[in-house]
């Protein structure tokens, strides 16, 4: 409930702000703070190998906070080289980036070390149970990230891209105050060894998994160009709000709770699993009628006459956006097994899915997304069956053994 209601006024206050932003930035300058967000979520998965996941499923308490402690000096060096991947991306002028000022790279920097530190943090506030202090992160970050984008507007893109910036080190200090007086403090790198298996298996995974999601706006903006670039990336910002706070507050408790019963009482899984599932059913068929139905009739008054392109776009991306509030809290439970590489299979094919227009073409963006959403509302379904499956192995204790 802290995580929930936490996160709930952290999407709250971004919805409100959000038809203020639409008439301070055009179409162009979102998609320029699309395209940033996109490349700082991607690289922030490569930036600490995805050591932040095993904190919580660490068996001692010594080995996770180990565990902090390899991951945040980590992400400060993977930081440095995501900032030099964002300044080949943008002197090439792949994908759109060219669009980018060349202190943005700099500034990518330091977008990747706020947020793998809060992310990071965040997990091992998680395993301590201070459910409530990772809510209260979640509105400081939005509150941060809405005042600055606020505040910069006479920047043009360059003010949403300084504001996302800002939010994603707001709040950074609580979370850092409680490691620094409850945190067992012991450098151990041995311990990064121990559980290589995060790195080697869950990475390229986990990496896959967000670039098939991120993807779409610089896909789009390559290939149909700045303005539907722009749209796509205010269509994402809006529906994003549920699946990035709502459902990943519910996939941290959800993970955490997995782990300690399989530990110590594998056969209660399926009850935790399936009443997570009913919960964020009711919120996804929320979810699904408010963004293919009650809002694009909205959009123009909403958002102003610029962005009149956002209510098809809605329409076509809300059953997959739905789905996925219901599927992706679920599927750390494949993270927990020996079937862990399957998602690696899975995340593959994602990003050829979103991909698609990049290797296919189809008359229009809007039939091109409306493709993409289909196909990969289909992926999901399937992926939530290979996800009961694993569940029934890991409740029976002598199976998986």
């Amino acid at each position: 409930m802290a995580i929930g209601g936490g996160t709930a006024l952290a999407q709250a206050l971004g919805v409100a702000v959000t038809p203020i932003l639409t008439r301070l930035y055009d179409p162009t300058a979102m998609a320029l703070w699309g395209l940033f967000v996109s490349f700082v979520s991607v690289a922030s998965v490569a930036v600490t190998l995805r050591y932040e996941v095993a904190v919580v499923a660490a068996k001692k308490r010594e080995e996770a906070g180990a565990l902090v402690l390899g991951a945040l000096a980590l992400s400060l060096v993977l930081s440095l080289v995501g900032g030099i991947v964002f300044e080949i991306l943008r002197r090439n002028n792949w994908l759109g980036y060219g669009l980018f000022p060349e202190w943005a790279s700099w500034l990518a920097v330091l977008a990747l070390v706020g947020t793998n530190w809060g992310l990071i943090l965040r997990y091992w506030a998680t395993r301590e149970g201070l459910f409530s202090l990772v809510g209260k992160f979640a509105i400081w970050q939005a509150l941060g990230r809405a005042l600055g984008q606020l505040s910069l507007a006479l920047l043009g893109g360059s003010g949403l891209v300084l504001g996302e910036t800002l939010g994603r080190w707001w709040g950074l200090a609580a979370l850092w105050r409680n490691w620094v007086t409850r945190g067992p403090k012991l450098w151990n790198p041995a311990v990064l060894w121990q559980y290589r298996t995060y790195p080697l298996v869950q990475f390229p995974s986990s990496l896959l998994d967000t670039l098939a999601l991120m993807a779409l706006v610089p896909v789009f903006t390559a290939v149909y160009g700045t303005q539907i670039g722009g749209g796509l990336a205010l269509t994402q910002r809006l529906v994003n709000f549920p699946l990035t706070l709502i459902g990943g507050a519910v996939a941290d408790v959800f993970y955490s709770r997995a782990a300690a019963l399989l530990r110590d009482q594998p056969a209660s899984l399926p009850v935790l699993f399936w009443g997570t599932a009913r919960y964020l059913l009711i919120l996804a068929a929320s979810l699904g009628l408010l963004v293919g139905l009650a809002l694009p009739p909205l959009v123009t008054w909403l958002f102003g006459a610029d962005w009149g392109s956002v209510e098809r776009m809605m329409q076509a991306m809300a059953l997959w956006m739905s789905a996925m509030l219901v599927v992706s809290p679920l599927s750390r439970l494949i993270f927990l097994s020996r079937w862990s590489w399957i998602k690696l299979i899975y995340d593959l094919i994602s990003l050829v899915v979103v991909a698609l227009p990049l290797w296919y073409h189809l008359e229009g963006a809007y039939q091109a997304l409306q493709t993409v959403s289909w196909l990969k509302t289909l992926q999901l379904v399937l992926y939530f069956g290979l996800l009961t499956f694993v569940l029934a192995k890991l409740a029976d204790t002598k199976g998986e053994k």
